[in-house]
């Protein structure tokens, strides 16, 4: 049995140089570990190329920890895709 459960939360940089969570990857939503890496992998592709500053914080899951209320990659991939930000 694995010892951890992975979460991976982005925190995009504003301007003023401060630091907000904008989504998050959670291990516990996700049918494998690799699942996992593949959507952090597509995220950190998308964020490339859009040229989003920014970070990962990945960190294990605490037992007991409540899923984030921050929205999936897939929401924000959405919001992204509708605002045209490059």
């Amino acid at each position: 049995m694995r010892r951890f459960v992975w979460i991976s939360i982005f925190h995009r940089k504003s301007t003023e140089g401060l630091t907000f969570p904008v989504f998050v990857i959670d291990e516990r939503e996700c049918s494998s570990p690799a699942e996992m890496k593949e959507i952090v992998k597509e995220a950190l592709d998308e964020i490339m190329h859009r040229h989003i500053v920014g970070e990962f914080e990945t960190r294990p899951v605490r037992e007991g920890e409540p899923p984030s209320t921050l929205p999936r990659w897939p929401e924000y991939k959405r919001t992204l895709e509708g605002s045209g930000a490059e």
